[in-house]
C-alpha cells in the first residue's frame, strides 16, 4: 500500500520529478562513460603489456632475479627444449617464447647510437603482435643477420630496408664482438623512448653476437590471462618436483607502469564518483523537501485520521528509493546507448604521453559497471530522502493542518 501511495506521489508533480531523473541519469550516464573508458583502457594497456613485452610469466635461472650480474647471460638459461615441452603440455598455455636481450652500440658507418636488442623467434614473436611493420618485412630465422629496427632509430641512422649496419656488443665472457646486419624493415611500438633504441633480430643471431647457446628468460602465453596464477602454482610445484633450479614472475610483478596507470584512473574514478554521489544528494533532497513543504496539510490529515508517524517517514523514505531506482534504470539506459553509439562512431584519440600514435576511443559496458552505478543511484536517492522523511514523520498535527 505504502508503496503504491509513494509512486503516486513521484509522479504527482512531473516536472519537479522529471528534473530530479534527469540529474539522476546524466550522473549515472557519466560514470558508465567514465568507468567503461576506464575498462577498456586497463585491458588494452594490460593485453598490450603482456602480449607486447613481458608474457604472463617469465621463467629464469634460479639466481637471476636477485642477481646483479656484469656479464650477459651469466644466469642464462641452457637446454630449454625440455622446460619448454612440460610448460606447453599445459592446455591452458598457448605458447612459450624464448628471448635474449642485449644492448651495446650500433653505427652506419659515420655515426653510432646505442640501442637495445631482442632476439626471438621470428614466428613467435609475430604471433605476438609486438610491434607495427611500418616498412620492409618482419625478420626470419632463415636469415641470422636481418633484422628490423625501430622506425625512430632508422630515422637516426638514415637506413631503410636493404641497408646495412655494424652492431657492436658485449659477450658471454666480456669481450667485444661485432656483427653486420642487414635492415629487413622498420617497425613501431608507439612508445617513443623505444622505438629510437629498439632492435628485433632472430634468437640465433643475437646468440651468435653473444657467442652463446643460452637464452636470458621463457616467456609464458596463456589462453586466458584469468588463468596466470592457477598455472603459476601449477608450474612452480612441477619445477619443485622435477628439482630444475628456477623461478618465475608474473605479469603483474612486471608491469609498474599499468598498475600505476591502474591507480591514476581509480583516484579519478573515486573522485567523480564522489561529486556524483553529492550532486545526486543534494537534487533529491531538494525534491522531498518542496514535496513536504507542498503537502503539509496532506501530512496532518493523515495523521489525523490515524497513520502512524513512522509510516509517513516510510511513505518518503520510499519515494526517495523509487527515484534512484527509477533513475538509476534510466541512467543505464541511456548511458548504455550513449556507449555504444560513441564505439561505433571510431572516435580517434590523441597520442598519450611518451606514445607517438594515437587509439580509438571506446566504451567497454561491463556489467560490474552498470550494477554499480545501478547500487550508487538507489543508494544515494534513499541516503537523501532520509532527513526530509524524519522532518516530515516529526511534523505535529496542529500545525500541519493549519499551515498555508
Amino acid at each position: 500500500m505504502l508503496t503504491r501511495i509513494a509512486f503516486r506521489n513521484v509522479f504527482r508533480n512531473r516536472r519537479r520529478s522529471t528534473i530530479t531523473m534527469l540529474v539522476l541519469i546524466f550522473g549515472a550516464t557519466a560514470l558508465i562513460l567514465f568507468g567503461g573508458y576506464k575498462e577498456i583502457s586497463f585491458y588494452g594497456l594490460r593485453e598490450s603489456t603482456i602480449r607486447n613485452r613481458v608474457g604472463h610469466l617469465q621463467i629464469y635461472k634460479k639466481g637471476y632475479l636477485d642477481s646483479e650480474s656484469q656479464k650477459p647471460l651469466e644466469f642464462g638459461l641452457e637446454n630449454v627444449r625440455e622446460l619448454r615441452r612440460a610448460v606447453e603440455s599445459d592446455p591452458r598455455v598457448e605458447m612459450t617464447v624464448p628471448q635474449v636481450s642485449l644492448m651495446g652500440l650500433v653505427t652506419n658507418g659515420e655515426k653510432s647510437e646505442t640501442f637495445l636488442a631482442t632476439g626471438v623467434e621470428s614466428e613467435k614473436d609475430q604471433k605476438m603482435s609486438a610491434q607495427r611493420l611500418v616498412a620492409g618485412e618482419s625478420i626470419s630465422d632463415q636469415e641470422n643477420d636481418g633484422v628490423i629496427v625501430g622506425e625512430l632509430l632508422a630515422r637516426s641512422m638514415a637506413v631503410k630496408p636493404g641497408d646495412f649496419l655494424t652492431l657492436m656488443s658485449t659477450t658471454v665472457n666480456g669481450s667485444l664482438n661485432g656483427m653486420d646486419v642487414r635492415v629487413r624493415g622498420t617497425f613501431a611500438t608507439g612508445v617513443k623512448e623505444f622505438d629510437e633504441r629498439a632492435i628485433k633480430m632472430p634468437l640465433a643471431g643475437a646468440q651468435q653476437l653473444l657467442q652463446t647457446t643460452k637464452i636470458e628468460k621463457l616467456l609464458v602465453l596463456l589462453k586466458k590471462t584469468d588463468d596466470t596464477d592457477s598455472v603459476k602454482r601449477d608450474l612452480e610445484s612441477r619445477f619443485s618436483q622435477n628439482h630444475w633450479g628456477l623461478e618465475m614472475r608474473d605479469w603483474s610483478a612486471l608491469a609498474t607502469y599499468y598498475h600505476q596507470v591502474k591507480n591514476i584512473f581509480n583516484g579519478i574514478f573515486g573522485f567523480l564518483g564522489i561529486v556524483v554521489f553529492l550532486i545526486v544528494i543534494v537534487s533529491v533532497a531538494n525534491t522531498i523537501i518542496m514535496s513536504i513543504f507542498e503537502r503539509t496539510r496532506e501530512i496532518g490529515t493523515l495523521m489525523a485520521i490515524g497513520t502512524r508517524r513512522r509510516q509517513i517517514w516510510a511513505m518518503f523514505f520510499l519515494e526517495g528509493l523509487l527515484i534512484g531506482v527509477l533513475g538509476g534504470i534510466l541512467g543505464i539506459a541511456f548511458g548504455s546507448a550513449v556507449g555504444e553509439l560513441i564505439n561505433q562512431a571510431h572516435i580517434q584519440l590523441p597520442p598519450p604521453p611518451g606514445y607517438t600514435t594515437g587509439y580509438q576511443l571506446r566504451i567497454m559496458l561491463k556489467p560490474s559497471i552498470l550494477v554499480t552505478v545501478m547500487v550508487l543511484s538507489s543508494v544515494t536517492a534513499t541516503l537523501a530522502s532520509v532527513l526530509p522523511a524524519f522532518k516530515a514523520s516529526r511534523l505535529k498535527i496542529v500545525d500541519a493542518l493549519g499551515h498555508i
